[in-house]
Order: C-alpha cells, then sequence, then structure tokens
C-alpha cells in the first residue's frame, strides 16, 4: 500500500526540529514493519496545529490526495494532525470519501480513521490542552508585560533579551530622518515612505516603506522613551484574532535610555497628526477630502462662495506650463452651484503673497496693536471662560453643523443666500471662540506680552520669506488661510491675528 506520513512541530527550537527527526525516523520503519512503501513524508515546521490555512504542507497533502497519489495516511499523534476538533473531521472525511485510510498511533495504539467517536474524543482532548496552554501563555504574558517585556523584533533597536533592548544607530537614523520628514519638511506619510525610497533607507526586514510602516513610527511613543504594552489581547485562540484593549488596561514603562528623540519632538509630530485628522474629519471634510500638503496653497485657498478648498490645475503649453487655482465646485458644475468662476494664477498668488507678507513684518505696530485688539475682545466675551478641551468640542460641533449646511446646499436643500447666513453666524462664533483660545494659551504661557507674540510672528513671516523653497507646512504656520470671492478679491489671513 502506498503510505505518506504528516509531522509537525509548533516551533522551530532545536528540541522540536529534533522530535522532527524522529517523526521522519518513526514512518520509515511503520512502513517497512507493515509491508507499505513509504512515498512522502510532509511536514510543516514552527507551525501551530490550530488552523489549517497557514500549514503549507498539510494542504499540500490533501490537495494530494485528490490526485490518488497514496492510499494511506498515517500520523503519530493526533495533536500533530490538528487541535481544533472541526479541522480534524472535516479533513479526515475528505481523505476517506478520495478512498484514503488515516491512523492514527497513540501510545502505540493504532487507531482507524473510520472510528469517528474515538477520533473526536481524541481531538477534544488535543483541543482542550491548546486551550489551557493558550490560557497559561496569556496569563504568563500579563505578568511579564507589567514587568516590561519587549517584543522580539521593533525598529530602531535591537533586543538583548525579554525586557531589554538597545539602540540600533543605523536605524535609530531613519527614525529621525522621518521625523524631521514630517515635523519640518511637512511631508506626509506617502510623500515620506516615497523619500526613504529614493535614499535607498529600508525597513528592519529590508523591504520599502509605506505609509502605515511611516505612520507607525510616528505614533509610537518608545522613540520618546516611553513604552506601552498589552494592548491587546487574544480573544479567540483557535482563529487567533485579538482585540484592542482600553487605554486604562495599558502598561506604561519610562526608559529614557531607549530614547532616539525627544520627548518634545514626538509631541510635535502628535500634535501635527491630530490636526489633520481633525482636518479630514471635521473641516469641510463632503468637500475638500482628505488633507493635502502637496502643493504650497493646498487645501489653504477657499471659495468665499461655497467652502471648498481651490484645486490646482495645469495646462500644458510647448514652452511653460500655466499653473492656476480655482474652485471644484464651479469647475464641476458651473454657476448652477457656485457663482465663483475666479482662476488664480499660482505665479501672482506667489507674488502677491510675498508683497503682503513684507507690509506686514513693516508695520509691526499696527500687527501689535492688532493684537491687542483681538485679546480685549476676548477677554470681553460674556459668562465664564470655559477651558480649552470645552472650546475645542464647540469648536467641533459647529464645524460639523457647517458641513451639515454645505452638504444640504449640495444637494439642493436649501439656496446659496440661505447657506451665506447660516454659515456667516457660525463662522463667526468659530472665530469668537478661536479668540478665546489665544487667550487661553496666552495664560498657559504665564501672559506673554503683546510684543513677544508679535516678535513670534515676525520671526517666523522673515523665515518663510527667506526660503528659497518653501512646503505646505511652512505656510501653514503663518498662513490661516486665503478666501477667494467670486468679485476676484484675494483675501489672506494670518494665523496670529485672525481675519484681517
Amino acid at each position: 500500500m502506498r503510505m505518506c506520513g504528516y509531522a509537525r512541530v509548533s516551533t522551530d527550537e532545536e528540541r522540536q526540529l529534533d522530535s522532527l527527526e524522529h517523526q521522519m525516523e518513526f514512518f520509515s520503519d511503520f512502513a517497512k514493519q507493515n509491508g507499505h512503501h513509504l512515498v512522502n513524508v510532509y511536514t510543516d515546521e514552527g507551525i501551530t496545529g490550530r488552523q489549517l490555512k497557514k500549514r503549507d504542507a498539510f494542504n499540500k497533502m490533501l490537495s494530494d490526495s485528490k490526485l490518488g497519489l497514496f492510499d494511506l495516511l498515517v500520523v503519530k499523534d493526533v495533536s500533530r494532525f490538528a487541535r481544533n476538533t472541526v479541522d480534524l473531521l472535516t479533513s479526515i472525511r475528505q481523505l476517506k470519501s478520495r478512498g484514503i485510510d488515516v491512523i492514527f498511533v497513540n501510545n502505540s495504539q493504532k487507531v482507524l480513521g473510520e472510528s469517528e467517536f474515538i477520533i473526536t474524543l481524541l481531538g477534544a482532548v488535543a483541543q482542550e490542552e491548546s486551550s489551557n496552554l493558550s490560557k497559561r501563555v496569556k496569563f504568563g504574558k500579563n505578568i511579564t508585560s507589567k514587568k516590561g517585556r519587549v517584543p522580539p523584533r521593533i525598529f530602531g533597536y535591537d533586543r538583548i533579551d525579554n525586557f531589554t533592548m538597545e539602540i540600533n544607530e543605523r536605524e535609530a537614523e531613519v527614525v529621525r530622518e522621518i521625523y524631521h520628514l514630517y515635523i519640518d519638511e511637512g511631508l506626509g506619510c506617502r510623500l515620506i515612505a516615497i523619500t526613504l525610497a529614493e535614499k535607498q533607507m529600508k525597513t528592519k526586514f529590508g523591504n520599502d516603506w509605506n505609509q502605515r510602516n511611516i505612520r507607525r513610527i510616528l505614533e509610537n511613543p518608545i522613540y520618546s522613551g516611553h513604552y506601552i504594552n498589552h494592548r491587546y489581547t487574544v480573544v479567540d485562540f483557535l482563529e487567533g484574532t485579538t482585540k484592542a484593549l482600553p487605554k486604562e488596561q495599558y502598561y506604561h514603562h519610562d526608559r529614557p535610555e531607549w530614547a532616539i528623540i525627544t520627548p518634545e519632538r514626538f509631541q510635535q509630530a502628535q500634535e501635527i497628526l491630530e490636526l489633520r485628522r481633525k482636518q479630514y474629519a471635521t473641516e469641510y471634510t463632503h468637500f475638500t477630502g482628505r488633507y493635502s500638503n502637496r502643493h504650497l496653497f493646498s487645501t489653504l485657498i477657499r471659495c468665499k462662495e461655497c467652502g471648498r478648498a481651490f484645486s490646482r490645475r495645469v495646462t500644458h503649453y510647448p514652452n511653460s506650463d500655466y499653473i492656476y487655482w480655482r474652485c471644484p465646485t464651479n469647475n464641476q458644475y458651473t454657476a448652477k452651484r457656485c457663482s465663483n468662476n475666479t482662476i488664480v494664477r499660482e505665479d501672482d498668488l506667489i507674488e502677491t503673497l510675498s508683497t503682503y507678507l513684507r507690509e506686514v513684518v513693516s508695520n509691526k505696530e499696527s500687527i501689535a496693536q492688532e493684537i491687542a485688539r483681538k485679546f480685549k475682545e476676548a477677554n470681553a466675551v460674556e459668562g465664564s471662560k470655559p477651558d480649552a478641551q470645552t472650546l475645542e468640542a464647540k469648536k467641533v460641533k459647529l464645524k460639523a453643523k457647517l458641513e451639515k449646511y454645505m452638504e444640504m446646499y449640495a444637494n439642493d436643500i436649501i439656496t446659496m443666500e440661505a447657506l451665506k447666513s447660516k454659515t456667516a453666524e457660525i463662522n463667526e462664533s468659530i472665530n469668537v471662540i478661536d479668540d478665546q483660545l489665544i487667550l487661553l494659551e496666552g495664560r498657559r504661557t504665564q501672559e506673554r506680552t503683546i510684543e513677544s507674540i508679535t516678535n513670534e510672528a515676525m520671526t517666523e513671516i522673515e523665515r518663510f520669506l527667506s526660503l528659497q523653497s518653501a512646503t505646505n507646512m511652512d505656510l501653514r504656520r503663518i498662513i490661516d488661510s486665503i478666501i477667494v470671492d467670486d468679485k476676484k478679491k484675494v483675501k489672506i489671513n494670518l494665523k496670529i491675528t485672525g481675519n484681517l
């Protein structure tokens, strides 16, 4: 009879591989003793018995059984075949339907595959053993997590033992480059991945970076010397599925010796991440889509009529390109949805912006007066002064309300006049909240003087004007928005003072 064997070990440890060699010897001896012809031995190394999907050799055996390549399958122990009762019975029935017998040898006893009752009992025992092992492992991981157990591999570090790592300087340079490109250069995760590929910087496994890899680096506090574990737990040991734990169940470990960047640098990245999340989730989401920093003016130029961010267009000519920005609503629907057909040439806007910023720097005193007026108005707001968290929550609700009105307009539920009326009220309320936040920020920095605020603003503007090649993030540090109306008027709003 043509016989095949199946062997499996669950880890790659040397003692387990030695067990695999013993299983191979067993099949050879078993075939000789029983007069069978050993055709093949299918072996899975370092694979769990709870699932079939990752067991390549096992699945190859099932495929070969369809071709009639063997008549008998021998397995040393039921637990080697499967630790999942359902998979065990399903696989045996498949083999039986193809005329293939299955023999398990447990404690020198032969158990024929046609005895499903005994097979079920043995499979249930194997599954229960696996379940108990999973519980012991889970308990052990919980204990070691409290002590600060580190993962087997994490970019930027070399693992010394279960609780100790040291910085890998070559990989640490990549981490610092990612934070530099994100914070200082204003690049998004996709562009950072492209930049790293151009610089031949690879992941720990030698692969190209992608957006998900970059975001994980930016969001992981371990790079600032603060390690968090116990974030996930196994909910189904058979399927290997996990679920995220609530933050209050996390374990926090301060490891300053692991810091690749400063905590301040890490916090800067989190603020930018949160800003972009809010812009995507609440600020004109229906109209502007995701946050973009691809071009200098991305999502900064807004249509006064419908609220959408202008889109960049390029017309190619033989000797040059004509680059301009226009309202996408008008471009798509013409005056039916938005009457603003103003076209803003990028070269003209850059020149206008530069001229305006130079005038701002030369009129420092008037800017200081404007800031003082804003503070005075914020101080005059009636009622108690809420904290920053409450103000931000109100601002989010107002922006969500603003978005609803825009959606109503887009769906022809309200007119343009009604939209302007509603959005004007909401924008005014948002401006008041912004003023209050500015006031609170001033208090948090121990009542900075108007002069110091003005000087900081002037420094940022002068830095921007000195740049040979500015980025979208550079511009966002000084500009809140650029509003364009249907009368071809362009209004530049400085971030430091609100609407001037």
